[in-house]
């Protein structure tokens, strides 16, 4: 949206008087105050594609200084443009406020406006800025509704940034009703409404059927709304459709390599403090460095972090990749001769598939960071075991299961240096059993937070302790809570914390109540280093049976439920060991250190 107003357009306003003149001093020219509008831009343009782009600023800056024309808000624009490019971004900002100055009703300026104020960290003032383009909709000469959809949608973007839900959903369905075909924000809009635990998650909306949203919602959403394996299934397929539009390329033309030591690659942007993060050590023990040889390709936000460099510490090789293209990090790969490529991203926040959409290794795989099928005809095989992928669940998903013993989601050990926490601190009462829930808002739904007040209201002492993500979710679950007749003095909030001191307050918990049909992942891992019995319910999908996965390998499988009802028993039977004073314990053969085996026989045709 920022880019300049092309020559060829002003060309079309060309007066009698903006005949080119001929080769000439051009500062000097210009200087005089007699360049035509159509032959300034011609100039820029040509600056910018010899890669001026400062020549070209100043170009226009002192066409500016010198002249009158009524397309002057134009040159302000193009202006800001350039310095926009040029990360200029006060500079800019002020261009964009000269054009709009001009011209009031300039909706592009206004656009452009609100995109530098907020990479100048100005939220408030950039809302503001589409705001003004939006209250012209009624107006004598009303904005072109793709410019109106532009500007909502990007209220509606920057405060669901901001976690400002209510604001983001109002701004979202305004947009909706200008134009109620835009699959993209159908998809923004319901997982906002997960994450606001705004319920139903499909509420009516003129012009769009319940079709058209569930068409629309995103694989990550779909794998909190539904266990049914094949909407999942159905919903990758759709969004890597539309979303990608990847030509499938074979950089590699070799079935096989033949080094001592087979290459494994990681593709990652969450080699950090994250979920992700957190799990990859102990899996990476337990490759065997005698038979691979372990690569990153990283394109992580560097955190500073001792954990990331920990991280970092434990591959072979590291390869940064964050200032390479998606064609520039495979064909890295491919001079790397990797054995084997492996994403861990699927079809989660910062994922590349451009990179394995061009085959640059005789397999690819993905683990971890999407715990579904990603749709993805480019990925070979999915880790996993056979608790979490049952052989009988295999059709439904496009990758080949590469199973492991025991769970796929690596195990721990408990973590020593963490704080000391009381449930004084957190507002807990002492002698409450403490039911402890903290997954992502949006792994919430009606039916397991029904399930949450029915154990509130079945064991008196009980006190259910739960994220305060943001004040919109906080506000409505205890709405709910208020329908279910809930004592809303036993339902504790707390806000979100570092990981340190996240799993020392998991300490504090009597039980943990696992989300259903998405279960936890890396904060089950938690759960358990912290001794805390995990009470989980499994259904038909790989991310509704992550729980019952570890308990499994941990030998505790009575705490993984297949209904409501024995989800609540199971609950109401840990609360009796609680009060007998029977201590807990889960049995480990030993912590997960997964021995992956990346045999030519596991890594088979799909």
């Amino acid at each position: 949206m920022n880019a300049p107003v092309p020559s060829s357009v002003l060309l079309q306003a060309q007066t009698a008087q903006d005949t080119p003149a001929p080769e000439r001093d051009l500062v000097a020219y210009v200087r005089q105050g007699q360049m035509p509008v159509s032959e300034l831009v011609q100039h820029a343009e040509q600056l910018q594609q010899s890669g001026h782009l400062q020549a070209a600023s100043n170009l226009y800056a002192l066409w500016l200084a010198h002249h009158e024309d009524h397309r002057k808000h134009l040159i302000w624009f193009n202006h800001g443009s350039l310095l926009q490019q040029l990360g200029q971004l006060p500079q800019a900002q002020a261009a964009y406020e000269q054009a709009i100055a001009l011209s009031p009703g300039f909706a592009q300026a206004h656009i452009n406006l609100g995109l530098v104020l907020e990479k100048q960290g100005q939220s408030d003032q950039a809302i503001a800025a589409w705001a003004r383009l939006t209250g012209q909709r009624y107006a004598h000469e009303p904005v072109a509704p793709d410019m109106l959809t532009t500007a909502l949608n990007h209220i509606g973007r920057l405060h669901e940034n901001n976690k400002n839900y209510r604001h983001a959903l109002e701004a979202l369905e305004h947009s909706l009703q200008v134009n109620p075909k835009q699959t993209g924000v159908i998809q923004h809009w319901v997982h906002i409404r997960q994450k606001a635990c705004e319920w139903p998650v499909y509420k009516p909306l003129p012009g769009i059927s319940k079709n058209d949203m569930v068409m629309a919602t995103s694989p990550l959403a779909m794998l909190a709304l539904t266990e049914d394996p094949l909407m999942q299934l159905l919903s990758s397929h759709a969004f890597v459709a539309r979303t990608y539009g990847l030509r499938e390329e074979w950089l590699c033309t070799v079935k096989q390599y033949h080094h001592g030591k087979k290459r494994i690659g990681f593709v990652s942007g969450d080699l950090r403090e994250h979920a992700v993060g957190f799990l990859l050590p102990t899996m990476l023990k337990g490759i065997d460095r005698d038979a691979y040889e372990v690569y990153a390709y990283d394109f992580t936000v560097d955190d500073g972090t001792r954990h990331r460099r920990e991280l970092l510490a434990m591959f072979d090789q590291v390869r940064p990749v964050h200032t390479l293209s998606d064609r520039q990090t495979a064909e890295q790969v491919l001079a790397d001769e990797i054995d084997v490529l492996i994403d861990l991203h699927g079809l989660s926040a910062g994922a590349r598939p451009g990179i394995f959409a061009l085959h640059p290794a005789p397999k690819q795989g993905t683990y971890l960071g999407f715990i579904g099928t990603t749709g993805m005809p480019w990925f070979d095989f999915v880790i996993t075991d056979k608790n979490a992928l049952p052989p009988e669940h295999v059709e439904f998903f496009m990758e080949k299961p590469l199973y492991v013993e025991g769970s796929f989601i690596p195990l721990t050990p408990p973590d020593e240096e963490l704080p000391v926490v009381t449930r004084a601190d957190v507002g807990l009462p002492e002698g409450a059993f403490v039911m402890g829930a903290f997954g992502n808002v949006y792994k919430i739904t009606p039916e397991m937070f029904a399930v949450w007040m029915r154990l509130l209201a079945r064991i008196p002492d009980a006190v259910l302790w739960l994220i305060d993500d943001n004040p919109t979710t906080t506000e409505n679950l205890k709405n709910h809570a208020r329908v279910a007749q809930a004592d809303l003095s036993r339902i504790v909030f707390s806000a979100r914390t570092v990981h340190k001191e996240f799993c020392a307050r998991l300490k504090l918990c009597d039980v943990y109540l696992d989300t259903y049909p998405y279960n936890c992942g890396s904060t089950t891992n938690d759960v358990i280093r912290a001794g805390v019995p995990l009470v989980t319910r499994y259904g038909r999908t790989m991310v509704s049976r992550m729980g019952l996965s570890i308990l499994s390998s941990s030998r505790v499988v009575n705490l993984a439920a297949y209904d409501d009802s024995s989800y609540i028993k199971i609950v109401e039977d840990v609360r009796i060991i609680i009060e007998n004073s029977n201590n807990f314990e889960y049995k480990f053969d030993s912590y997960g250190f997964i021995n992956l085996n990346f045999n030519d026989e596991n890594l088979g045709e799909k």
